[in-house]
């Protein structure tokens, strides 16, 4: 079973966020305010092509279709910044006049933006839009730039609102072109900017005005959505709008609806304070993902004793600290650009009651506001985050005939079904286009990470059909087909239906690494899991079986003497040359009494439930031990081969069944029971440890996969890094390292290098380091830190470490390690 979803696309927009950025930012504002789904549009400033990585995070989470350039042309940047683009005709520079000509006649001409350029492609790294590559061209993008007129280009795959009947024309409240400045970026953020932005200043409306435009930007509901006060109907009113009709914003929502995955804590807030474009971005990416982020900027400041501050700390608590407070919920201050101290300032201004209360009330009062009102860093967690999902569509269960490959990867054996869109507003624009998500059932596969979507389409699928990524729940495309479609094809047949592959997490890892130039197998110690996985039927009995109370049984089986009546005192067992065929190996052999004196079972009848199980699995193998007339030695002869006459491994006699080929009891031999060689060797070399954390991490899951001990290679195949344990937990991939040891070993910074470049081109949530032993050694927890720490990691930010020791046992510990000072914390 799955579900199919159909949503608006999701747009992450690069803009210059260095001189002039709030013009820049209102124009990316304006575009999104004339684009159906455009409400939802993420805004990425950049400063000489770089993003702050606190924005690549919240790129990363709010998980783009499309990571597009804003396009700037010379009559916008002659707007920001007159006569900063030199134009010359022949070598000659031109005056004035020749100038202010030239700008007339080619002011719309699109200018080339290395530096933008730039940070949109470590945007589009960290997250995975639509492209693909060629044998013969470079990669290419559905949609990599957007401008104010590129909604005019039949191509795109955005729809302008102009082309939606329902909406066309209507008129909306719109934040007015020439308003600039912090407090014109925050109104045009709030409700929509519908004209294109103009040079302007900062909003001529008084003190009164200004409090309660800023009460309705703040009142905790979107504004799109909601009514402002009558006196700022006469500054935000476009023409033929008495005040009812929305905002520009809201129409951009037409048949769409908010929908959020996950649970995120009620009456949070984040209140991000500072001047600078990152500030007011991090500050939006919070409202647009959760609908809990406000900025700050030194204007609105509530730190200080002047009557403006003090109005901002009345209207803040008003409308949001105070019912925080009293929820227990959680407003949290913090900054891109800002230090320690503006930060702490801003706390500690939040945190005084905004009125006197007196006595004990207003130290309980305070006390409360403690509690609620903290300085934190900026995060975006998986949960809580919403998007535009169209309302007639959210979920369609379907059931689409599929089949799982050995390694767990499903294909899907007929197209998905036909996307159409059910809301008869939307489906009356016939150029409309939308975002089809399928979210299957199970762990699914691992999101994002730049992973092209050629790889979720089944080989007979041309290439060309649609555009296809791996999105946040599941593969994601494009509603129209792009292949040959001729004039005159009914509606439903210009509607793309691809055949889609959600990939295993080994060939999810393996396709992820070929684009890198790189390439993942399964190592040695992999190779044996997978083989005792087919016997166990699967990776989870395989993980519950050699991490629950069977595992001190199947160790019983090791040898650790070559004398029988050394490792198997009380007879419950004995040690032969391994297979009676080497003299160099012994091997030990359990009997009954040998599986129940090392395992936990209390009784015979639970001993035998599981020498059934295990035997039936073929894990076990039952047999009697013989030794040979001719050459004497003792061998263990498997059920299956065991006759009246018994060929000798060693010498190949054949030995009749007589009482003087077992000795003792002179009734009969009794039972013997053989661990499968793969098993043995397994255990031999501690690769029962992974196990037990993926036991471990499993019952921490809600939805958990992992796989086998991979390796990853470079270009020539030759071996970087193992990884003992891959694993997808709850929407987060995480690299694991499992020792049987306290330490990593006499280079233990050479080691952490290694699961750290593993970690990067996965691009890991989490980068697990896990022992049997109570404790990590010093040296190990020191490299572990400094080289996460050096580590250039391509999304901005490394995985969070985690440290777990004393695993299998009792005295387990799960810890999370602070990179700034090593300190460990509970996870």
């Amino acid at each position: 079973m799955a579900q199919i979803g159909l949503s608006a696309p999701r747009v992450a927009v690069i803009f210059d966020g260095g001189v002039g950025w709030h013009y820049w930012a209102r124009l990316v504002l304006h575009v999104a305010s004339r684009t159906w789904g455009g409400r939802g549009f993420l805004l990425v400033p950049h400063v000489d092509g770089a993003v702050d990585p606190v924005l690549l995070q919240a790129a990363r989470r709010y998980d783009p279709d499309y990571v597009v350039l804003l396009e700037t042309t010379l009559a916008q940047i002659e707007r920001v910044a007159p006569g900063s683009v030199p134009l010359t005709v022949e070598g000659a520079v031109l005056d004035n006049e020749a100038r202010a000509q030239l700008l007339e006649q080619a002011g719309d001409q699109v200018v080339p933006d290395p530096a933008g350029e730039r940070a949109r492609e470590a945007v589009a790294r960290v997250c995975s839009p639509y492209r693909r590559s060629h044998e013969r061209t470079d990669t290419e993008e559905s949609l990599a730039s957007l401008g104010v007129g590129g909604l005019d280009n039949t191509f795109t795959p955005l729809t302008p609102l102009s082309a939606i009947p329902a909406v066309a024309g209507a008129p909306y409240l719109s934040a007015p072109a020439g308003w600039d400045g912090p407090l014109g970026v925050l109104v045009a953020a709030g409700c929509g900017l519908f004209d294109e932005p103009q040079n302007g200043a900062a909003p001529p409306i008084g003190e009164k005005d200004e409090q309660l435009l800023l009460s309705w930007l703040l009142f905790g509901d979107d504004p799109a959505g909601t009514r402002p006060a009558d006196p700022l109907l006469k500054w935000l009113l476009s023409p033929a709008n008495d005040g009812n009709d929305g905002t520009a914003f809201q129409r951009t929502t037409f048949g769409l609806s908010r929908v959020s995955t996950g649970v995120r804590p009620r009456h949070h807030a984040t209140f991000v304070v500072g001047d600078t474009a990152a500030d007011f971005a991090a500050a939006y990416a919070h409202q647009v993902l959760y609908g809990d982020g406000w900025w700050l900027p030194a204007e609105l400041s509530p730190v200080g004793n002047n009557g403006r501050a003090g109005r901002m700390r009345h209207l803040l608590h008003s409308r949001v600290i105070t019912k925080a407070a009293f929820r227990h919920g959680r407003v949290t201050v913090t900054s891109v650009s800002a230090g320690a101290e503006t930060v702490t300032a801003a706390v500690e201004a939040l945190r005084v009651p905004p009125t006197g209360l007196g006595g004990h009330a207003d130290a309980e009062q305070r006390k409360l506001l403690e509690a609620a009102v903290v300085a934190g860093d900026l995060a975006f967690p998986a949960d809580g985050v919403t998007s535009y999902a169209v309302t007639a569509d959210l979920d369609h269960p379907v059931a689409i005939p599929a089949m799982t490959e050995p390694d767990g990867t499903i294909t899907m054996m007929s197209p998905v079904p036909v996307p159409d869109v059910a809301d008869p507003g939307l489906r009356d624009a016939p150029g409309l286009t939308w975002q089809v998500e399928v979210r299957c059932e199970g762990p699914g596969m691992p999101a994002g990470r730049g992973l092209q979507g050629a790889h979720l389409a089944t080989a007979d699928v041309d290439p060309f059909l649609t555009w296809i990524r791996s999105g946040r729940h599941g593969p994601r495309f494009e509603s129209h087909r792009y292949n040959l479609i001729v004039a005159g094809t009914p509606r439903l047949s210009q509607l793309a239906r691809p055949k889609l592959r959600i990939l295993s997490l080994h060939e999810w890892a393996g396709r992820l690494a070929v684009q890198h130039q790189h390439s993942i197998r399964v190592s040695d110690a992999g190779r044996r899991a997978n083989v005792l996985q087919a016997l166990l039927g699967g990776r989870e009995n395989l993980a519950a079986t050699f991490s629950g109370p069977l595992l001190s049984v199947l160790r019983g089986f090791l040898r650790n003497s070559r004398k029988s009546s050394e490792r198997y005192r009380d007879g419950e067992g004995a040690v032969l040359h391994a297979a009676g065929t080497n003299d160099a190996g012994y091997e030990g052999y359990l009997t009954f009494e040998g599986v129940k004196a090392f395992g936990s079972r209390s009784t015979d009848e639970a001993v035998a439930a599981d020498i059934d199980r295990l035997t039936g699995s073929g894990l076990l193998t039952r047999g009697i031990i013989v030794n040979c007339e001719q050459c004497g030695r003792v061998a263990f002869i498997s059920l299956g081969r065991a006759g009246q006459d018994n060929i000798c491994p060693r010498c190949g006699a054949a030995n009749p069944l007589t009482s003087a080929r077992w000795h003792q009891p002179v009734s009969g031999p009794p039972w013997y029971f053989d661990l499968h060689p793969v098993a043995r060797d397994l255990l031999r070399d501690h690769g029962e440890v992974p196990l037990q954390l993926a036991d471990y991490l499993r019952s921490r899951s809600r939805r958990y996969t992992d796989a086998a001990e991979l390796e990853l290679c470079n270009s020539a195949g030759s071996p970087i890094a193992e990884i003992d344990l891959p694993a997808y937990a709850d929407g987060q991939v995480v690299i694991a390292e499992a020792k049987s040891s306290s330490t990593l070993g006499n280079k233990p910074a050479k080691e952490v290098q290694k699961k750290a470049t593993a970690a990067d081109l996965v691009q890991a949530d989490q980068l697990i380091f896990a022992t049997s032993e109570s404790a990590w050694e010093a040296a190990s927890l020191t490299a572990i830190r400094t080289t996460v720490r050096a580590q250039p990691w391509t999304g901005g930010q490394g995985p969070a470490v985690r440290i777990i020791t004393g695993l299998g046992t009792e005295r387990c510990q799960d810890r999370r390690m602070d990179l700034a000072d090593g300190a460990l914390s509970d996870w």
